[in-house]
């Protein structure tokens, strides 16, 4: 979406897997116009994506995680921890690149279905190539301090996580394996 809250046209939905896909985005599956998301096919086939460009302002975080929290819910994601590390992690990463990053930021969503649950992939893309660095060493005495800790949240709450170049500039992304939804209940919203 663009800031105002109207999908792009042609926006791709996240690549799959991340960390053996080179490209930022699938090209198969695209976002609809006047749509924040893109559901499954009909009869539940394939993927559920959804995806947004945010300005990069001190409340695009917000705004990241309201956007997700609605996503999962229509995706009948509904576990509150998986819920609530998938928004924290969002935020984020989306904080990460308003602060160090340049240029709008690319948010995007996907849900697969697998044998071993489904998995959410996430996805924060801004114009900066410059890598994240990770979480350093911890220091001798604890800093409680909230900043600089977005990394470490992702790497200790995430299945999997990464960055990856995504010309002209990067993409961070994690995965997390989440609860099946309850049973009679479809993975994806209609």
């Amino acid at each position: 979406m663009t800031s105002t809250g109207t999908a792009r046209p042609g926006t791709a939905a996240p690549g799959t897997p991340p960390a053996r896909t080179p490209q930022a985005h699938s090209p198969q599956a695209h976002t609809p116009p006047g749509r924040g998301q893109s559901d499954t096919a009909p009869g539940g086939a394939g993927p559920a994506a959804a995806a947004w460009d945010l300005p990069a302002q001190p409340r695009a975080a917000a705004r990241a995680r309201d956007l997700t929290a609605r996503t999962l819910r229509g995706w009948h994601v509904t576990d509150p921890d998986d819920t609530a590390d998938i928004v924290l992690m969002v935020g984020e990463l989306v904080t990460n690149a308003v602060v160090h990053g340049t240029g709008p930021v690319h948010l995007a969503l996907r849900l697969d279905a697998g044998p071993a649950g489904p998995l959410l992939t996430a996805e924060v893309s801004d114009a900066d190539p410059a890598a994240p660095t990770g979480p350093a060493a911890p220091p001798p005495v604890l800093d409680w301090a909230e900043a600089g800790r977005g990394l470490l949240l992702v790497a200790a709450l995430a299945t999997d996580h990464g960055a990856r170049p995504s010309p002209p500039g990067k993409t961070v992304w994690f995965t997390r394996r989440t609860a099946p939804p309850a049973p009679g209940t479809p993975a994806t919203a209609p």
